[in-house]
């Protein structure tokens, strides 16, 4: 069975391997396993893993990824509302840009400020 162990796993995106075993729990992943009950990740579960982690890192709840994964499982007839969650999290991402923007000007208003002040 080709993949990866869930330590090279983890290391592939610098994340514990409890934290693939927490993913699995939640059932967002599935890794395929050997007859002696050993985990695999295969390619698709790396690329589930990615997305899971770049929805987390972007804000996403726990509870609205595990709903993504749930229902891409139940397949094609569920793409308008897989397309729906990525429409509001997307929105909820630029919101999250956009505040970041006023507090980087804010910041570079101030560091322009003490590089003049440094001048005098």
């Amino acid at each position: 069975m080709e993949g990866y162990s869930i330590s090279k796993a983890a290391e592939r995106f610098g994340i514990e391997p409890h934290t693939l075993r927490f993913y699995e729990k939640e059932g967002i992943i599935h890794p395929e396993r050997t007859k002696n009950g050993i985990r695999v990740y295969t390619e698709e579960n790396m690329g589930q893993l990615e997305m899971a982690l770049c929805l987390k890192s972007t804000g996403m709840p726990l509870k609205d990824i595990k709903r993504y994964f749930d229902l891409v499982e139940q397949g094609d007839e569920t793409l308008e509302e897989r397309l729906r969650i990525f429409e509001e999290h997307r929105a909820h991402v630029l919101e999250g840009i956009a505040e970041l923007q006023k507090h980087l000007e804010k910041i570079n208003y101030k560091i322009g400020y003490l590089k003049s002040q440094e001048k005098k």
